[in-house]
């Protein structure tokens, strides 16, 4: 019985590690912190991003949403950690100037709500008060 109790902490432990993963998040010009844009240019190509900023292709800003897929097949590469599939990257910038950043790695395939956790995040991190 003790062992059984054991045994499913440790799993819940674990599953838990797992779940939480880290969000990388670099903020390259201080000035947007509580300076949203009027609108971006949104770059989506998986259109898993749901923002309330108003699109505008011509807005100087733009936000880059890149889920990128490893694919990984060599044996001795994936036992020695490769313990991800691919991230999610969501970059804010201007022109070729990159503004802000957060990234995320994902196991299995990425899902919109992954994509939102990270989009969130950086939300959070530039005081953007824009609801989702």
């Amino acid at each position: 019985m003790l062992f059984r109790v054991l045994l499913s902490l440790l799993m819940l432990l674990t599953l838990n590690g797992c779940i939480e993963r880290e969000i990388y998040t670099e903020i390259e010009d201080p000035s947007l912190i509580a300076n949203p844009p009027h609108a971006l240019n949104i770059e989506d190509p998986s259109s898993m991003l749901k923002t309330d900023f108003r699109h505008d292709p011509d807005a100087p800003i733009t936000i880059n949403l890149i889920v990128h897929c490893a694919k990984c097949t060599n044996a001795q590469s994936r036992s020695l950690g490769a313990d991800f599939d691919g991230y999610i990257r969501i970059t804010v910038s201007e022109g070729n100037r990159t503004l802000a950043r957060a990234q995320m790695d994902y196991k299995g395939e990425a899902t919109p709500e992954e994509v939102m956790q990270v989009y969130r995040h950086l939300m959070e991190k530039l005081q953007w008060n824009h609801s989702v």
